[in-house]
């Protein structure tokens, strides 16, 4: 993939993100459809699609690409994918998955038996590749 696509790709997925943060689903997947090829993105695009389905409550169909999502972020920060897919499971009436994909977006148990606290800040995830300060602090410029 050239530069070029790779612009392309970005730009689609950030338009993407957006739709889906305005509950605007239709047209994150039209977004979403016009990307042939996400190469590196693919956990991404496969995210946003997963969650645009399911804002559509098209629970059946945001399965299995949320399955592809979880499956190609590393854990622990396939936890969104992971607890999306266990909303649609249990709305499919697959509780025992459902309870598996929301045990598996667990944090990992430490030495001690208990579960390490890991905290990850959910945020856009272009927003941060934008440049803007996802903390909001002002540039000492």
């Amino acid at each position: 993939m050239d530069t070029q696509e790779a612009n392309k790709v970005v730009r689609r997925l950030a338009a993407a993100e957006g739709y889906l943060q305005l509950d605007l689903p239709r047209y994150a997947l039209a977004e979403l459809d016009a990307v042939t090829d996400a190469g590196p993105l693919e956990a991404i695009a496969q995210l946003f699609r997963g969650e645009a389905l399911q804002a559509q409550a098209n629970f059946a169909d945001a399965i299995d690409p949320l399955r592809k999502a979880a499956e190609l972020f590393p854990a622990p920060f396939n936890q969104r994918a992971l607890m999306d897919l266990s909303l649609c499971y249990r709305e499919q009436g697959e509780v025992a998955l459902a309870d598996q994909a929301e045990a598996d977006a667990a944090p990992p148990l430490g030495p001690d038996g208990k579960p390490l606290e890991i905290r990850l800040m959910v945020l856009p995830i272009f927003e941060v590749q934008s440049g803007k300060d996802p903390f909001g602090r002002r540039s000492s410029q």
